[in-house]
């Protein structure tokens, strides 16, 4: 019997259970209205301001929402709405539901994720604008928007304290690199490890999950796409890029490609089909991401294609256990405005939520960067 098989890659970061996976009515109304002002369109009726924004240059288009996240923080992005019709839940409740069939999955992320690609390429514009001084209000409205939609403040005030986020306005250097992991574990990574968590506690089908940390391409090729990307499609084999990667980086595109091949056609990464008896020479085995606490197995893209367990674990423990607990007990209300579901996170953890955090030191010296 024939199975399907999900290859989820994310340029932009996150998952179905990321917090940004939909945005709010409110939300987008905002935000239309403020790049319809930028934009010179009215706003007095959403009919004709619809029909102006529809008129407008993709390019400027582009301009005027590069200002709108420079100036509001760039997790202000624009997202599907639940609005009953086209979208009629949240896609973590979906998700969340009993499958009606075998569905294998295979999900990573990667450091230099596209989340945060997006937020360096707002502060170069502000630089680019003269507005190099506004590098506090940035980072503010940056570190603000870990509060969630609602900018709750005890999230954000955790989040500050957990990852060290308290700068002088001398020290943008190592706040800079701090706000990026808190950015990238609460919208990106952790939201993910919830996915592959939930597809093999429920046995949804074979579940594999990757990461590529910041070490894995050394080249640079002037394309903004994450690593996975990179490799997975092959680009340091393609004739216009081979000058700019190096051998070894050659070597494990090839190597991804390989196991991207095999998952496709068998559901597995190790194995070329679904009969297939041994896995495929050369290849190491990639373990399957199991449901038991020991089963948190994850592939790192490296030349070495070693495997890993407890990707971000104590990290992920804060997102996913600590801050549930948080607004459990102050019954802070940040759910979106049209969901009446329990939290993703409520739901998967469980009785689990009380597990202790512990505060990581923020890094310094060579690690520390702008």
């Amino acid at each position: 019997m024939a199975c399907d098989h999900n290859f989820s890659l994310k340029p932009l970061g996150g998952s179905a259970f990321s917090p940004v996976s939909v945005i709010s009515k409110k939300s987008a109304r905002e935000l239309a209205s403020l790049v319809a002002n930028d934009v010179g369109c009215p706003l007095t009726n959403n009919g004709e301001a619809v029909s102006c924004l529809r008129g407008v240059p993709a390019d400027a288009l582009n301009a005027a929402q590069t200002k709108l996240l420079a100036k509001n923080g760039p997790f202000q992005s624009w997202g599907p709405v639940v609005d009953g019709v086209y979208i009629r839940e949240q896609p973590s409740s979906t998700l969340l539901r009993s499958a009606t069939r075998k569905i294998d999955l295979l999900i990573g992320s990667a450091a230099k994720d596209g989340l945060i690609r997006r937020a360096k390429a707002i502060k170069k514009f502000e630089e680019s604008q003269g507005r190099g001084e506004s590098k506090t209000a940035f980072y503010q409205a940056l570190q603000n928007s870990l509060g969630g939609e609602s900018l709750n403040p005890l999230v954000r005030d955790a989040a500050v304290w957990y990852y060290s986020l308290e700068h002088s306005s001398d020290d943008y250097s190592v706040f800079s690199r701090a706000l990026e992991n808190s950015t990238r574990d609460h919208f990106v990574i952790c939201p993910a490890i919830n996915m592959v968590r939930h597809w093999a506690e429920t046995n949804r089908g074979n579940t594999f999950m990757y990461y590529v940390p910041e070490s894995a391409l050394q080249s640079s090729f002037g394309l903004e796409l994450p690593e996975d990307v990179v490799f997975i499609f092959g680009l340091p084999l393609r004739p216009q890029y081979q000058s700019q990667f190096t051998e070894e980086e050659k070597r494990l595109s090839l190597k991804i490609m390989q196991y991207a091949a095999n998952f496709v056609k068998s559901g597995n990464p190790n194995y070329s089909f679904d009969f297939s008896r041994h896995a495929t020479r050369n290849l190491p085995p990639w373990p399957m991401y199991l449901s038991h606490s020991d089963g948190d197995n994850y592939k790192e893209f490296t030349a070495s294609l070693e495997n890993h367990k407890g990707l971000k674990k104590a990290d992920c423990s804060f997102w996913n256990k600590y801050i549930p607990a948080l607004k459990a007990s102050t019954s802070v209300n940040i759910s979106l405005e049209q969901s009446t579901e329990p939290s993703l996170e409520d739901t998967i953890n469980g009785s689990s939520i009380h597990a202790q955090v512990t505060q990581r030191p923020t890094k310094k010296g060579a690690d520390a960067y702008n």
